[in-house]
């Protein structure tokens, strides 16, 4: 029997694995990336993650991390899964423990084991690690790494690479489902943010950014704000550590807050944080709270700017501002003026923030309400576009 005993994976290999497996809370199709680079490191033949019903045992979900066992997998989940003597020894492990299935299961049980004869030993399979993990309340995840029979039974060293990764598998696991249920919430939160001209970002306790519109996007060099692996990252260590503790005081207390940031440069922003509530799912304990931060920029883009509604406010703007401008004061909605343009709403959008910040308004509604068509061009509302109404 030839055997290759292999020597406990580098810092450097166990960091970039667990970069990979976290990777994984956002694209899960990345899973049998990080699957297949686990069975690289122990020397498995095939490495298979297994989502059971805590309560029952039964396994709801099967993946691998090599597509030549991708059939061989779908066969385990319909077929044999019930009849797996692993997840016997599995149920029997605390979360974070790890289990050589050649110390429980000799040669003599293999022999006689319909498991063993009628799956593991046809696809060439014979020696398993077995690991356990729970993400969250009332599923156990288990992952399996198997060799062949040639290759010899896992050394002690694979065993204990194993148990480092397991933490890592059950928080990526943990947090992947948590966005899965945020869903919803963010579906609803991100048409609100799309509507506020100031920038806004949707953020867990821990600044995960879940979502944030085009003015938080074009604001991030001005706040010296990074997205760093899905978190912000302020360039400033002590302003970093300001927005972790307010994010955390948000948090446990459920309570607004407000705070002024100095960022490099003089520029001064204010931070509101609002707490934002995700409904409960059936057997939850609760409501979860995200927390919607608002950044309000307390310099003016402009030394010197022209009064609100001037001509000499509406010179600042191209001809399809001022057609888009002619538009709202006719009391079309963004829909309509993009479609009498020829444009994206998107594009219609992008140009009433532009139509804002020259003008020095703060609001679409101040805007409208305050702005007399007498100011605009005659061009802008003699053009086809809006000639007539709708």
């Amino acid at each position: 029997m030839s055997h290759r005993p292999i020597n406990l994976p580098s810092t450097e290999e166990l960091l970039q694995l667990a970069v990979q497996i976290h990777q994984c809370s956002i694209e899960e199709r990345r899973l049998p990336e990080a699957l297949h680079r686990l069975g690289a490191l122990l020397h498995a033949s095939v490495v298979q993650l297994l989502t059971l019903d805590a309560a029952t045992g039964a396994v709801l979900d099967a993946q691998v991390g090599e597509p030549a066992f991708d059939a061989t997998n779908k066969d385990y989940l319909n077929e044999w899964a019930r009849f797996d003597p692993r997840l016997r020894e599995a149920a029997l492990l605390g979360r974070f423990e790890v289990s050589a299935c050649h110390e429980h299961f000799d040669d003599a049980f293999v022999a006689q084991d319909h498991f063993f004869q009628g799956f593991l030993n046809p696809h060439g399979l014979r020696w398993s690690l077995v690991g356990r993990f729970e993400p969250m309340p009332g599923i156990s995840m288990v992952l399996l790494a198997m060799r062949d029979a040639k290759h010899g039974r896992f050394e002690p060293v694979a065993a204990q690479t194993l148990k480092q990764l397991l933490p890592h598998f059950q928080q990526a696991m943990a947090t992947g489902r948590l966005l899965e249920r945020y869903a919803g919430a963010l579906e609803s939160a991100a048409e609100a943010l799309r509507l506020m001209p100031t920038p806004c970002l949707l953020t867990d306790h821990v600044g995960r950014c879940m979502e944030g519109n085009d003015a938080f996007s074009r604001a991030l060099d001005a706040l010296s704000v990074r997205i760093v692996t899905g978190r912000v990252r302020f360039n400033d260590p002590a302003l970093q550590s300001r927005w972790e503790t307010a994010l955390f005081e948000t948090h446990a207390t459920a309570l607004p807050k407000a705070a002024r940031l100095s960022i490099a440069g003089g520029r001064e922003w204010n931070l509101r944080l609002l707490p934002w509530y995700v409904p409960p799912e059936a057997g939850d304990r609760g409501v979860t709270r995200l927390i919607l931060a608002i950044f309000d920029d307390r310099a003016p883009s402009h030394p010197i700017e022209p009064p609100a509604g001037s001509m000499a406010a509406v010179a600042r703007l191209t001809r399809a501002e001022a057609e888009v401008l002619a538009g709202l004061l006719k009391g079309l909605p963004a829909k309509t003026i993009a479609a009498r343009r020829n444009a994206s709403v998107n594009t219609v959008r992008s140009q009433i923030m532009a139509i804002l910040e020259k003008t020095g308004y703060s609001s679409q509604k101040e805007l409208m309400a305050s702005f007399g068509t007498s100011a605009l061009p005659d061009s802008a509302f003699t053009s086809s576009v809006f000639q007539s109404e709708p």
